[in-house]
């Protein structure tokens, strides 16, 4: 991997059309096992990659739980001072 000044690394496609994407490049960027990349061409011929930012709906739907708890424990802690 050779890093230039505009961060960019250099790779090799393998036979079966496929490339590796480097450590560095892979934890700075976020990029684990099964990350969606979207690639697009340009006008100019050049690439882009855009990594893609899926939403997790097991942990959305476990801090709705916890957000839905909260709110049920806070309503009953106020409810107590409201009465004193």
């Amino acid at each position: 991997m050779r890093a230039s000044k505009r961060e960019s690394v250099r790779a090799t496609v393998s036979s079966k059309g496929q490339v590796t994407i480097p450590s560095e490049i892979r934890r700075r960027s976020g990029i684990k096992k099964n990350t969606q990349l979207e690639f697009s061409m340009q006008p100019d011929g050049d690439l882009t990659v855009h990594i893609i930012h899926e939403k997790d709906d097991a942990s959305e739907e476990k801090l709705i739980k916890t957000i839905r708890r909260l709110q049920k424990q806070y309503k009953i802690g106020l409810d107590y001072l409201k009465d004193k």
